[in-house]
């Protein structure tokens, strides 16, 4: 039982996450789920139709989420198409994953309590004030997604029968012994292998490549050559750093005792319990209870089966109600020294003794001094952060002239960049809102000559740029004489890599009849022995342990090209297996158990996408890049 108390909090925070992002969800995407006919709809599953918005609002996560994981990567690769329609097609399948797997609970018949339904929304930061729910809130919202309480309720539980199926099938662990097996007798396989190298530089250099060549292809590809329209941009970026404050402590003080009831403690419960294998021996410690309650740590210590809290005469400390599992809460103790009834739990069974109760107090000020000084110098800066951004606002509609005396007077310095284009953005103008101002040139006027004065934009998350263009030069094709050179390199690498595949396939081709002769001829030689596990970080294993076992006394020959366009041809000469230890063998098969629920719910999906009628409607990749 101590074991599962102390894993528990784990669980609660990864819960409290979960809840978290569904929540999100639910309030920043919902109105996207609703059926409108004018919407355009990338596709319809079973009938209901994912709207552009969706997929757009999708993707711009998603980017953020990509922009954290690349780092500085990411912009070397945004703006590649290849790289947006993978994300396109990523999200378009998650959403499709979503919406089967709502129609899929729903049929399924789960059922969500309407308290629970009402509580999420009660709680939700969205509609409250001063902590409190307002109902006038919670109704403007409604209007502005154009949704009934009856309806948004109902997507509110099509949300949370999906997590609670998505957690059914999370929490089961079945898997048979004959998998399991299989499974580690595929990880325990190693293959040894030869390599042989067919190198591109020894004949690169040996292909002719003549000037009316190079121009034929530079004049069918002229896209490839040119030089990107470029911006030069002066801005002044503010955010609630640039406003930073102060408070004194009568300030902080007095913030305590007018909110006193937001620095409470947690009420706090300390619990014993006795655990037992069996109901009848819980019986029998039940019946010594009743005539000795206050033997209650002794009796623990001498016939309690768990552990850890048994050697403490069953106590198990002092627990908050936000933390106390279910089985504690179900005894539903309310008196000091109160004994349940028998409880069971999992397969054992529980007595629990409400041991003390620590009401909720007031927190000492130096408990939560620092606390009430960062909320103090937050909304402080806030106030001073939205006052000039409203001056500002009026300068620049009154008096745009006087934009930079301003700024210096309250140390905002204007930085101005070095020439950039789409793929080299400086990172502080990195955002959606901002390259969209830049790159659709609404800084130029009809004459594509930059505008005169800066304009204002507020972005989300307390942040807004003064942005002005200071230069820009247009779109330029390459000359034909500055990219000769990388074109006939080109057009060798291309020659010789036609050249070496076709080498490379004959030698393959005649290494499976039992002949070397060209391979002789080429002087090639395959490399030492080599041996590969499937769960190597070698770039070759996935390709290694694709090819089928050789036959006695025979080799399985294939080939790849390597990074440096290199081809390499590669023997397969042995298969065999080793062993696992114990200890290795109880980790993957704890690992096995672990992932074993996403391959149930890829199971599942797949199955319901095979039973379902999706359709597809094609979307421009520059239609999903502009938000309507």
């Amino acid at each position: 039982m101590i074991k599962y108390l102390q894993s528990r909090s784990t669980r609660i925070i990864g819960k409290c996450i979960l809840g978290i992002i569904i929540l999100s969800l639910i309030f920043s995407t919902m109105h996207n789920y609703t059926q409108q006919e004018s919407e355009k709809y990338v596709a319809i599953v079973n009938g209901e139709k994912i709207d552009l918005n969706t997929v757009q609002t999708m993707y711009f996560l998603e980017q953020e989420k990509q922009k954290k994981i690349l780092g500085k990567n990411f912009f070397k690769i945004y703006n590649n198409k290849m790289f947006i329609k993978k994300t396109y097609d990523y999200i378009i399948s998650q959403l499709i994953n979503n919406i089967l797997l709502e129609q899929y609970a729903k049929k399924m018949k789960l059922s969500v309590n309407d308290a629970q339904i009402e509580k999420i929304i009660f709680n939700a930061d969205l509609f409250q004030t001063d902590h409190q729910f307002n109902k006038e809130k919670y109704l403007n919202y409604l209007a502005t997604i154009h949704l009934t309480e009856h309806e948004y309720t109902d997507l509110i539980k099509k949300k949370i029968n999906t997590e609670n199926l998505i957690n059914t099938i999370s929490n089961s662990n079945l898997i048979l012994n004959y998998e399991t097996n299989n499974i580690i007798k595929l990880l325990s396989q190693k293959r040894i292998i030869k390599k042989s190298i067919i190198k591109i530089d020894s004949i690169i250099n040996k292909q002719n490549i003549h000037n009316i060549e190079a121009q034929k292809y530079f004049d069918q590809n002229k896209n490839e050559f040119y030089i990107p329209e470029k911006f030069k941009i002066s801005f002044a970026q503010l955010d609630l750093q640039k406003f930073k404050t102060s408070c004194n402590e009568k300030e902080i003080y007095d913030e305590y005792q007018k909110n006193i009831q937001n620095y409470l403690t947690k009420e706090q419960r300390r619990y014993s319990i006795i655990q037992t294998k069996t109901k009848k021996q819980a019986l029998l410690i039940l019946s010594k209870l009743s005539n000795s309650p206050k033997d209650f740590a002794k009796i623990a210590q001498k016939y309690s089966v768990d552990p850890i809290s048994s050697k403490n005469g069953g106590d198990i400390g002092w627990i908050s109600d936000d933390i106390t599992p279910n089985e504690i809460k179900d005894a539903n103790l309310k008196n000091k020294n109160q004994i349940s009834n028998i409880l069971k739990f999992h397969n054992n069974f529980l007595i629990i003794k409400l041991n003390d109760i620590a009401l909720s107090k007031p927190k000492k000020i130096d408990e939560v001094y620092d606390i009430i000084q960062k909320k103090i110098q937050y909304k402080k800066s806030l106030n001073l952060y939205h006052n000039f951004i409203n001056k500002m606002s009026k300068i620049i509609k009154d008096h745009p002239s006087n934009i930079e005396s301003i700024l210096k007077k309250n140390n905002i310095s204007i930085k101005t960049t070095n020439w950039f284009n789409k793929d080299s953005i400086p990172a502080n103008l990195n955002s959606f809102t901002l390259k969209k101002i830049i790159f659709q040139k609404k800084l130029l006027q009809i004459n594509q000559t930059p505008k005169s004065y800066f304009h204002f934009i507020i972005l989300p998350n307390h942040q807004s740029f003064l942005i002005k263009l200071i230069d820009f030069k247009k779109k330029e094709m390459e000359s034909f004489q500055n990219v000769r050179k990388n074109i006939i390199y080109k057009l060798k690498l291309m020659k010789s890599i036609k050249i070496n595949q076709y080498k490379a396939e004959k030698i393959i081709s005649e290494l499976k009849e039992g002949k070397n002769h060209l391979f002789k001829k080429l002087h090639l030689y395959f490399t030492n022995p080599e041996t590969i596990s499937r769960y190597d970080q070698n770039p070759i294993a996935s390709i290694v342990f694709s090819l089928p076992q050789p036959k006695k006394g025979k080799k399985i020959y294939t080939l790849y090209q390597d990074q440096k366009n290199n081809f390499v041809i590669i023997s397969l000469e042995k298969v065999y297996n080793t062993t696992f230890s114990s200890k290795e063998n109880n980790m993957i098969i704890q690992y096995i158990k672990q992932n074993n629920n996403k391959i149930i719910l890829n199971a599942i999906q797949k199955n319901l996408r095979e039973q379902s009628i999706i359709t597809y409607n094609k979307i421009e990749i520059d239609k999903l890049l502009t938000r309507h």
